[in-house]
C-alpha cells in the first residue's frame, strides 16, 4: 500500500490541479519607453483603478497582491536604490499600475466549484512618469483572460497577478 502508484499520483494531481495552468499574459506598448530608466533612482508605486473597478469583489486582495508583487519583483532587479509607494527625494519615477478590467477568481473558488468558479480576467496598464517633470515616458498595458476550456486547471486570478507583476516589472528593469 505504502507504493501504491494511484495513492502517490493524487497528492499530484492535486497540487496541479490547485496550481492551474501556466499563465502567458499578452503585452502591448501603448507608448514605448523611449528614455533611459538609470538615470531615476527611485520608483513609487501605485495601483488604482476606475470607481467601478474598484468597487468590484475581489479589489482590494487583487491591489494589495499586485502592489507587493511588483515591488518585490522590481527590488530584486537592482535597477532602482529604492523602491516602494511613498514619493522619495531624488531622481524618481511613478509607475501606476491601473487595473483597468478584471474577474477575480480565488484557488479555493476554482477547487470547490471548477470552471463554475468564473473565468479569472485581470488587464493592468502601466504608465511611467517622471516625478519632477510629469512627463509620461512609457506605458505597457498587460493582460490575461483565463481559457475556461481548461477546466478545473484554469488560471486563477493569484496566477495572473504574479506572471503580470513579473512582466511589467521586466520592462523596467531590461530583464
Amino acid at each position: 500500500m505504502r507504493n501504491n502508484p494511484l495513492i502517490l499520483s493524487v497528492p499530484a494531481l492535486a497540487s496541479f490541479l490547485i496550481a492551474g495552468c501556466a499563465v502567458t499574459p499578452t503585452i502591448q506598448q501603448v507608448r514605448p519607453i523611449d528614455t533611459d530608466l538609470s538615470q531615476y533612482s527611485a520608483l513609487q508605486v501605485v495601483v488604482d483603478g476606475p470607481e467601478p473597478v474598484r468597487k468590484q469583489r475581489g479589489y482590494e486582495i487583487t491591489a494589495t497582491e499586485l502592489l507587493k508583487e511588483f515591488i518585490a519583483s522590481v527590488a530584486a532587479s537592482g535597477k532602482f536604490s529604492t523602491v516602494g509607494t511613498e514619493a522619495r527625494t531624488g531622481k524618481g519615477l511613478e509607475a501606476r499600475l491601473t487595473i483597468t478590467e478584471f474577474n477575480y477568481v480565488s484557488g479555493a473558488g476554482r477547487g470547490l466549484f471548477g470552471v463554475g468558479g468564473g473565468q479569472a480576467i485581470l488587464n493592468v496598464t502601466m504608465t511611467l512618469k517622471d516625478n519632477e517633470t510629469a512627463t509620461v515616458v512609457g506605458i505597457v498595458a498587460a493582460g490575461h483572460t483565463a481559457n475556461l476550456g481548461q477546466g478545473v486547471a484554469s488560471p486563477v486570478t493569484s496566477g495572473q497577478i504574479s506572471a503580470i507583476a513579473k512582466e511589467l516589472s521586466s520592462r523596467l528593469s531590461g530583464r
